[in-house]
């Protein structure tokens, strides 16, 4: 039995789209009549574009098009599903949702099932790889790590660390012993397949010893396996991770994270470090705030993990050869785009947190890691150490790298000091480096909304292969103004005439029985929901077609979830006597003119097609005359317009 219609009609009455917004700390501005304005939670950006419509209760961010009402905000934001948002908003509103009456659906179950047993798998196999490095063909693994790495047992058990033994599939045996299915095994990523029999499954770990990399719930959530010793013949990485699945997301994970989130506020800091040995050492010599990325760059979707904890500051202990340069490089912008200041922590030359804390103990690990320096001037040294500048082209350079940091500060005050302070230190004109940061933030707004643009279009249309199909549509006549909405052609028809419907019942029922011919045939979302609204009002029940549309995953389409968060004839309301506004009726004449058109153009194609392929000569006669009709009603409907 699913959760009961009423008390899923409560929450939706109760909730308050904005009260949720702040729940879950999102910075809201006012952004005029209904609307409210933030930073999107969902893509990164500098000029807030993720609006929240009060009237309607319902959100749209503009710059990565995902929208929806408040039930849908919650999953994304919560990372759940829908019974789960009605459970979060029953428990932020003081609304009981039974047990007992969770949704019993066999698919939702199932996954729900599914999903229990994998992180059980997961659980059990990081419980069975402790018990080996313990045993005594663990003894090699449990040496290494007591005498070269200096961890004490206690340190071993608090990380849980393992070990995968040797042989090709004893883990994969382990886990078929008790219960756990194949299918199990390779969607965790703990076994592979054999290239030889895809029947046979084998352990991806082998001879290493293992690190359980947890989420922020301290769940197990995947496995990171390092060599300790090096054969001849192996010639895998030092460390194999487990494979990105519905389980472990490394683009999402920070090694330690889980332990060291809790300590962010009282260091009022993070400490990024390259390693996990790194980790475990900080946090045995008390800096407890330190974690690393998992296998992988530091990634946008870190920095926004960072952020959501309301962390003022990020110390980077990235060692200082070149790699460690390159990797600042790229984690900086990242960091500073999210409006956290970085600051750099100076390792001796050749070391790092882990060889520090073994060689000088938990005092010399501390004193170091206590000292930092602003990470834009350190970058801008080791710059000039590297390229100094004593050439015109070397200036270039170093001026062509920092703006790349530069342009990710969102706080104009602090860019543009900077980008002064670059300017004497460089020798250059203030205003030669004002003009250059001013243009590299351009083209990164523009390169944004490109991928913005590419990706919504690949959305709406699945295997086109570029935007160039765009201009494959039928396009109205030149002399039409544009419409409302932000393309030309047919999709702009339909984005403003489901406008108007949507907010608008007279016209919705005046164009329930509208002839949409073959334009409005299409799959887009906004045809669809378009479509739907108007079978739905032909049936009586246009509040009804209107709520589903709402609430529905058509709804939350990137496409129809913006037309319905931000209209664009706000304020627009009919007279005492229900009598439709002048530029209502205005436009939605418009709108029948362009809807007429554009199926005479689509006639029109219809017949050169037609004309083409046509042999016998009476037969492209008539088509020919049915060709000069429609053009001659073409030209008519322009000189209408």
């Amino acid at each position: 039995m699913a959760i009961p219609q009423e008390i899923i009609e409560e929450i939706r009455n109760r909730t308050d789209i904005v009260e949720v917004a702040h729940a879950f700390h999102l910075e809201l501005k006012k952004a005029g009549g209904n609307d409210f304005k933030a930073c999107c939670p969902f893509h990164q950006e500098r000029t807030p574009s993720f609006h929240i419509n009060t009237a309607k209760q319902l959100y749209h961010c503009f710059g990565c098009h995902v929208g929806g009402d408040a039930i849908r905000l919650v999953q994304s934001l919560a990372n759940t599903d829908f019974a789960g948002a009605l459970r979060w908003l029953g428990n932020f509103y003081h609304i009981s949702v039974p047990e007992e009456e969770e949704s019993r659906d066999p698919h939702w179950q199932e996954k729900r099932q599914h999903g229990e047993w994998g992180r059980r798998l997961l659980e059990e196999m990081a419980g069975f790889f402790q018990s080996l490095l313990t045993s005594p063909e663990g003894k090699a693994a449990r040496e290494y790590l007591q005498k070269e790495r200096g961890l004490d047992p206690e340190t071993i058990q608090k990380y849980r660390l393992g070990f995968a033994p040797e042989g090709r599939d004893r883990a994969c045996a382990w886990a078929l012993s008790r219960g756990f299915s194949r299918e199990l095994l390779l969607e965790t990523g703990i076994a592979i397949q054999s290239q030889r029999n895809p029947q046979l499954l084998l352990d991806r770990w082998r001879n290493r010893i293992i690190f359980p990399i947890c989420d922020d719930l301290s769940r197990v959530a995947g496995f990171s396996g390092r060599l300790f010793v090096q054969k001849p013949d192996d010639h895998t990485g030092k460390y194999v991770n487990s494979p990105d699945s519905p389980f472990f997301h490394k683009n999402q994970l920070l090694y330690g994270f889980h332990l060291a989130k809790t300590a962010f506020r009282q260091a009022g800091r993070a400490v990024i470090c390259e390693g996990q040995l790194d980790v475990i050492a900080c946090h045995r010599a008390g800096v407890g705030e330190a974690l690393a990325s998992q296998g992988t760059a530091f990634t946008v979707e870190h920095a926004r993990m960072l952020a959501k904890t309301k962390v003022p500051q990020v110390h980077l202990a990235f060692d200082g050869d070149s790699a460690g340069l390159h990797a600042m490089e790229r984690t900086l912008p990242l960091l500073l785009a999210q409006g956290m200041g970085v600051q750099v922590i100076l390792l001796p030359p050749g070391e790092d947190p882990d060889s520090l804390f073994r060689r000088g103990g938990p005092q010399a690990l501390r004193q170091v890691m206590a000292a930092s320096q602003p990470a834009i001037p350190y970058y801008f040294q080791k710059l000039i150490q590297q390229t100094p500048p004593e050439t015109p082209e070397a200036k270039s350079d170093i001026v062509t790298q920092m703006l790349g940091l530069l342009a990710a500060i969102p706080d104009q005050v602090t860019r543009y000091e900077y980008g002064h302070r670059l300017a004497g230190d460089l020798g250059l004109p203030p205003q030669i480096v004002d003009d250059q940061l001013k243009k590299r933030i351009q083209q990164e707004a523009e390169r944004q909304e490109r991928l913005q643009a590419m990706e919504s279009f690949r959305a709406a249309n699945p295997g086109a292969v570029s935007p160039a199909n765009l201009r494959e549509e039928p396009q109205p006549a030149e002399s039409l103004a544009p419409l409302f909405h932000e393309h030309q052609g047919l999709t702009a028809l339909a984005q403003t005439m489901l406008d108007l419907c949507v907010n608008f019942q007279p016209v919705a029922e005046a164009w329930m029985n509208l002839e949409l011919g073959k334009a409005m045939s299409g799959e887009s979302p906004v045809v669809r929901a378009l479509n739907s609204l108007l079978a739905g009002t032909a049936e009586g029940d246009w509040e009804g077609a209107r709520e589903a549309l709402f609430h529905g995953e058509l709804g939350a389409t990137p496409e129809v979830s913006s037309i319905l968060t931000c209209s664009a004839f706000e304020g627009e309301s009919p007279n005492a006597e229900g009598e439709l506004s002048p530029l209502i009726q205005q436009v939605m004449q418009d709108c029948q003119q362009r809807l007429e058109l554009l199926n005479l153009t689509l006639r029109q194609q219809e017949i050169s097609r037609s004309l083409q392929s046509a042999t016998d000569p009476e037969n492209r006669r008539s088509i020919l005359r049915e060709s000069q009709e429609v053009a001659k009603a073409i030209a008519r409907k322009k000189r209408r317009a």
